[in-house]
């Protein structure tokens, strides 16, 4: 009976240690439970920020302040028309609370975001007609939310006409033309097909000479024509000229200002760079003997124009020669002289108020001088006018050597030659034509 009693009683010791053991350790999860609340389960990263084993209420803040750093140094730029438009951050709208409920209920970590669709159409208002006609609002308000979910660390960019809706080819237009009459009997055909269609891309450079093979024989002609062309429709398109080079005459198909010359033998090239956002693409055709050339692409908010000012004639001079062979009282005119000509060009931006005046370069074409043969024992009575240069006669009744009482010394000696285009010029004994 007594070991019946002892049995008893350590039975209920037992229980009695069971109950209090559980009831503590229940109380002890309880506690902490009420402590701390729920946790993010282990590996949780939510737009680059790692929240594994975070209260809900330490998650939300490091999300808070990942996105108030975001939103305080990135932008969301547009670019559309030529130009950048910076949309207000504030169009963002981040759902961090319930981002995070979401994550420790399920399996998704994207933060959550709602676009405020009034600022997109605000954006709208700065396009032109044809682009806002063709703009998808559904595919750009995706496409944001999407990449500012990242909270990445670069600017978020976009190019409108990425967005619209269908062929884009349907938008696009000419942003700038130039057409020139092309001299007789210079043939343009190879040199259309060489540049017909060439893309220049966002970014890029065009350059003329790397169409060109190094081996090839080409109407020189034809390729200056063709690349003053190209020269004048990318200055009226608001393009930048990184290099470019004029003849040492205006050639009869060109205006002052508005001419390049190429020579791949020389390495004188034209490099045209595209500023804009889009690509676009070099249209040339011949038609009624005009060489037409354009830049196609999308258009530009800008509306540029080509002004030639401080034009300037620069007179030519005047070389006597003298030889027995001219009669007393005549002379002989052996050249006519030309007017040479000096040009600063200027491109204006007419979509803008200030009219800013951008410099593009100062083209000069020297004059051509007149040339006249006079019998010997006139030489007094010239010396004193400036733009006359005298020849002194040889034994043989030819002329010499001449002197330019004026402007020229000793020092800097010259004579006459005759030029490639078959025109006597002045030139420095140790130039080469």
């Amino acid at each position: 009976m007594k070991q019946i009693l002892n049995l008893k009683l350590i039975s209920l010791v037992v229980a009695v240690g069971m109950s209090m053991f559980l009831f503590t350790f229940g109380s002890s999860a309880a506690i902490q439970y009420v402590t701390t609340g729920e946790r993010l389960p282990e590996n949780t990263v939510i737009a680059s920020v790692n929240v594994s084993k975070k209260s809900k209420e330490e998650a939300v803040q490091l999300l808070n302040e990942k996105v108030q750093h975001w939103k305080d140094n990135h932008s969301i730029v547009v670019k559309l028309d030529g130009k950048e438009l910076t949309v207000d951050p504030g169009m963002i709208q981040f759902n961090v609370v319930e981002t995070v409920e979401q994550a420790i209920q399920t399996t998704n970590r994207d933060l959550l975001i709602i676009i405020d669709e009034s600022y997109v159409s605000d954006m709208k208002s700065h396009m032109n007609d044809s682009l806002a006609s063709e703009f998808s609002q559904e595919q750009f308000i995706e496409t944001v939310k999407k990449d500012a979910a990242q909270l990445g660390d670069s600017r978020v960019e976009y190019l409108a006409y990425d967005f619209v809706k269908g062929d884009t080819a349907s938008l696009y237009a000419s942003i700038g033309e130039q057409t020139l009459a092309v001299p007789q009997e210079t043939s343009m055909d190879r040199a259309v097909k060489l540049f017909e269609g060439k893309e220049l891309e966002d970014g890029a450079v065009f350059s003329f000479n790397h169409w060109l093979n190094n081996d090839g024989v080409y109407d020189e002609v034809s390729l200056d024509v063709l690349a003053s062309a190209i020269y004048g429709a990318s200055v009226k398109a608001g393009m930048v000229i990184q290099e470019r080079h004029i003849s040492h005459r205006l050639p009869e198909y060109a205006e002052p200002g508005m001419e390049a010359n190429v020579d791949l033998n020389q390495g004188q090239d034209l490099k045209v760079y595209n500023p804009f956002s889009g690509d676009y693409q070099l249209s040339v055709s011949v038609e009624a003997g005009n060489v037409e050339v354009q830049w196609i692409g999308y258009p530009t908010a800008s509306d540029y124009h080509v002004q030639m000012l401080e034009r300037e004639e620069i007179s030519p001079k005047t070389i006597i020669q003298y030889s027995s062979l001219v009669q007393r009282g005549t002379f002989n005119l052996l050249q006519e002289g030309e007017n040479g000509e000096l040009v600063s060009v200027y491109r204006v931006d007419k979509s803008l108020s200030e009219g800013v005046k951008e410099f593009i370069s100062e083209d000069y074409y020297p004059p051509v001088a007149r040339v006249e043969e006079h019998p010997p024992g006139m030489e007094e009575g010239l010396g004193d006018d400036p733009y006359s240069v005298k020849e002194e006669s040889s034994s043989n009744g030819k002329n010499g050597t001449y002197k330019d009482d004026s402007e020229r010394d000793a020092r800097n000696p010259e004579s006459l030659h005759k030029n490639e285009d078959g025109i006597w010029e002045v030139v420095p004994e140790d130039e080469s034509k």
